[in-house]
């Protein structure tokens, strides 16, 4: 059932959203947000199926990205076209006098990027990179252990997205073309925020892309390092593992920490879960990282517990900038440093040496 919407007050209106593409993204990880918050309404969706208007009978169905541009109500339209498209929609609905959410990768390469960093500053309206990992449950337990000291100075971090697709299926446009295409601009991207998010900008970038399906003309797997001064950070993913190992592995002069499973919010969104119903964001006890540590006084080895995730705050935020002129969290110049380091990375594959930032 789709959710009924109070009336807004002018300290607090209600912003109506335009969704562009209904796939994977439109409707597992944007819609069912709009839906229910009560900072938002979901106003119009662009998609040729019909699945949307089945999910969201109130909400107004068209196939004209033009149409949605033309219609004044629009406040906020969100980008989730494939990535081709992901400069020429959002840098229309920019000038379009909308505010702007565009799904990761935010384009395709840096010079767009900045080209849309610019537009939007010459149009007076915002521009947001969708990076909603950044409230993953395991991340946010990681934060909050690095903060309180658990690791003492943090040494070695990796982290990993690994999958078992030994074929090329779900989105096979993704692999069949180089632009914004591979496993490093669609999971990398995610492990490439998360680490700077934590440890700022590297120094450096070495990497290894592997193409190794039939049928990819871009990198299915990839081995890449973030260059820090004293500090270590490993990022992976590959296509091909059936067994998977852990998600993260922190390990300081003081302690270490190792959490196997993925965040539960993906899962719950597309078994049909609402954010904020009971239980969302909550993982399972038996999946809580191994936390092993020297606390005042004693050593401690044993279970630590998983802070909930909460995708919900990115767009929390969102709001609060646009109505309260809060700060962004996740700034556009962030999305660039992501797609420069993915730059650097397939510029490390190919000359086999560290590409300094």
């Amino acid at each position: 059932m789709q959710t009924i919407k109070t009336k807004s007050d002018k300290s607090n209106p209600v912003l109506n959203v335009g969704i562009v593409g209904f796939g994977l993204s439109g409707q597992v990880f944007h819609a069912p947000f709009i839906d229910v918050s009560t900072r938002f309404n979901l106003h119009t969706i662009v998609t040729t199926g019909t699945l949307a208007g089945e999910k969201y009978p109130s909400t107004r169905i068209i196939p004209s990205f033009d149409e949605l541009l033309a219609n004044p109500e629009i406040d906020l339209v969100i980008i989730c076209s494939p990535n081709s498209f992901h400069f020429s929609h959002a840098s229309a609905a920019l000038l379009a006098d909308k505010h702007v959410i565009v799904e990761k990768p935010f384009t395709v390469n840096s010079t767009e990027t900045q080209n849309l960093i610019d537009i939007s500053r010459k149009s007076g309206k915002l521009v947001f990179p969708f990076h909603n990992r950044r409230w993953d449950s395991d991340l946010l337990t990681i934060k909050q252990l690095i903060a309180s000291g658990k690791f003492g100075k943090v040494i070695d971090y990796e982290s990993r997205f690994d999958r078992f697709t030994p074929e090329i299926s779900r989105a096979a446009w993704r692999y069949q073309q180089e632009a914004g295409g591979g496993t490093l601009f669609d999971l990398g991207i995610h492990l490439i925020d998360q680490a700077v998010s934590l440890f700022g900008v590297p120094e450096g970038v070495f990497c290894r892309l592997f193409n190794q399906r039939e049928g990819s003309v871009t990198d299915d797997s990839f081995d890449l390092k973030l260059i820090y001064p004293n500090l270590n950070v490993t990022l992976k993913a590959s296509v091909f593992v059936k067994e998977a190992g852990p998600r993260f592995q922190v390990h300081g002069t003081q302690g270490s920490f190792v959490k196997y499973g993925l965040d539960s919010q993906e899962a719950q969104l597309r078994k049909g879960d609402k954010p904020g119903s009971r239980g969302f964001g909550i993982e399972p006890a038996s999946q809580r990282g191994i936390l092993n540590t020297v606390l005042p006084g004693k050593e401690f080895r044993g279970r630590y517990k998983t802070l909930p995730g909460n995708y919900m705050a990115f767009f929390d935020n969102i709001y609060d900038v646009i109505v309260h002129k809060a700060e962004t969290v996740v700034k556009p110049e962030d999305a660039l440093l992501n797609i420069r380091i993915i730059e650097a990375a397939r510029q490390s594959e190919k000359e086999k040496k560290i590409i300094q930032l």
